[in-house]
This record gives C-alpha cells, sequence and structure tokens, in this order.
C-alpha cells in the first residue's frame, strides 16, 4: 500500500516536473514573440510620417535651382504648409541637387514598402502569439502523461521544440482523449484540454448539427455539445457555456461570453494553427465560470 502511494507521487511529480519543461519553454517562446511584435509596432510607427519624406522631395525639386553640391542644408517656403512657413531641409552635402531629391523620394519609397511588409508580419507574429498562449493554456489543463506529450508533439510539429535523439525513428501518434461531461438532461457534452484535442473534435468527431462553444475572444477549449440528432434545451447550452467559461483563460473571471453556434458554421483555414478556427453566424451566452459545477456533471 506505502509502496503504491509513493509511486503514484513520483508519477505526478514526474508529470508535474515535465510540464514546467513545457511551460517554461512555450512561455520563453511566447516572450520573444512579444518582443519582436514589440519592435515591429515600432518600426511600423516609424513609416507613418514618410508622406513627409515625399514633400520634402518634391520641395526640393521645386528648388534645385538654389541647391549645389556641397550644401548641407536648404531653406524654401513649405508650399504644403498652410501657412506657407519656411522649412530647413537637411541635404547630403556629397551629393548633386536631383540626387537629394531623389533620396528623399527613394527614402519615402522605402518606408511605404516597409509599412507593408511590416503590416503583414504583425498580423503574423499577432496569430503566433495567440497560439502560444493557447498552448499555455492547454498546459494547465493537462490532467497527465499522455495530455502533455501530446501537447509536445505539437510543439515539435510546429516547430518550437526538436524532436529528440530517441525519436530518429517515427514514433505512433499519442492520441489524448478530451474531457467528458453529462449535462442535467443527460446530453454529452465533450471539453478539449490542447489544441490537438480541440481540432479532433470540432473537424473530425463532431457532426454538423451539433453545438461548438468557444469563449470570445478569449483562450480556452472547444466545446461541444453533442444532440445526436435531436435539440440542445435550454439548461445543457447554458452548461455547455459554462464548461467553456471554466475551461478558459478567463477561469476565474465572471460574465465571461461564450459564442456559440452549429459546428457546420466554424471553419478551419488553410495552414492555420493547431486550435485555431473561424465561425459565423453564431450567438453569444454571458454566463460565470463554475469549477463546482464542473466537477458534479464530469463523467468518471
Amino acid at each position: 500500500m506505502l509502496d503504491e502511494f509513493y509511486e503514484r507521487r513520483e508519477a505526478a511529480d514526474r508529470v508535474r516536473q515535465r510540464g514546467q519543461d513545457l511551460v517554461k519553454a512555450v512561455t520563453s517562446a511566447r516572450d520573444r514573440t512579444a518582443r519582436k511584435l514589440a519592435n515591429q509596432t515600432r518600426e511600423l510607427e516609424a513609416t507613418r510620417d514618410r508622406e513627409r519624406l515625399r514633400e520634402l522631395g518634391d520641395i526640393l525639386t521645386s528648388n534645385l535651382h538654389a541647391m549645389e553640391r556641397g550644401m548641407e542644408v536648404l531653406r524654401a517656403v513649405d508650399f504644403y504648409d498652410p501657412e506657407g512657413r519656411e522649412v530647413e531641409i537637411r541635404l547630403d552635402p556629397l551629393l548633386a541637387p536631383q540626387q537629394n531629391a531623389a533620396k528623399y523620394y527613394k527614402d519615402y519609397n522605402k518606408a511605404k514598402t516597409a509599412e507593408q511588409m511590416l503590416t503583414i508580419q504583425l498580423e503574423k507574429g499577432t496569430r503566433e502569439l495567440e497560439y502560444l498562449n493557447s498552448v499555455l493554456e492547454n498546459l494547465s489543463l493537462a490532467e497527465g502523461e499522455r495530455d502533455l506529450q501530446e501537447i509536445r508533439q505539437e510543439l515539435v510539429e510546429t516547430g518550437y521544440l526538436r524532436r529528440g535523439k530517441t525519436a530518429a525513428k517515427r514514433q505512433k501518434r499519442v492520441s489524448g482523449k478530451p474531457m467528458e461531461f453529462r449535462s442535467s438532461a443527460g446530453l454529452r457534452i465533450s471539453v478539449g484540454k490542447n489544441n490537438s484535442q480541440n481540432d479532433q473534435l470540432t473537424t473530425k468527431l463532431a457532426y454538423k448539427s451539433d453545438i461548438w462553444l468557444h469563449t470570445q475572444k478569449i483562450h480556452g477549449s472547444h466545446v461541444i455539445l453533442w444532440l445526436e440528432g435531436g435539440e440542445a434545451d435550454a439548461q445543457s447550452l447554458t452548461e455547455a457555456a459554462i464548461l467553456a467559461a471554466t475551461f478558459s483563460q478567463a477561469g476565474e473571471g465572471s460574465r465571461v461570453p461564450v459564442d456559440y453556434t452549429p459546428v457546420k458554421y466554424v471553419k478551419k483555414p488553410a495552414g492555420a494553427r493547431p486550435g485555431m478556427v473561424v465561425y459565423t453566424t453564431y450567438q453569444t451566452a454571458v454566463v460565470d465560470p463554475d469549477p463546482e459545477l464542473a466537477k458534479q456533471l464530469r463523467v468518471k
């Protein structure tokens, strides 16, 4: 009996330690992504004044007659200023007048191109940050070694972890099971514990008429209310929404908005990260998380 107790405790410690290792790796990747986004945001802000570069190029072009090689500054009327005030424009003394004007136009075009590229990079980085935050949320829901192994596989496949030396040979994919609940009215409710399970539930297992639930703009589990050809009663729908709120980043909050819609309106875009979907034609319920209710409804 005592040996069994210590074995269970050691197993729990191993799971907790492996979980912490994954949390550390994902947190590090998340922080790097956040810093990169902050830098790109500052770079994007710097391109906002690019129109002024074009205007200064226009002013120089209109004043080529007043310029000569060797000048460091040109003082001229700013015809873009409503009050027609004078402006000082810095010049490269090594360049000819026409070359100085061309340099401002070139800098304008570079800033314009940079804005386009940075906008795309920021959108991509924001999606990466959302994904990494979702993985951290999933790690908090892991209940055992299988759940952690499933998340580790996902991180290897998405490039955030390197495949171990022992995995040189292709290993059989680990597939964990979602949490299962039964509503007060007897309807089955499934809750994914990680992105792999979320994808499996939403895109592979659920029927188009089943109800999909997820916290609105908050990281959390995909929840499926199985209708089995029938209709959702109000109580079951409310309980499923409460589970979605409970197993989300807002699990300790209150008045959490939960979107719900038939599965047929939920789509996974091509190339999207695990767990990422888009949906339309939805309704929203506002509920309070309830861990105690989750315990009561959980299928053992």
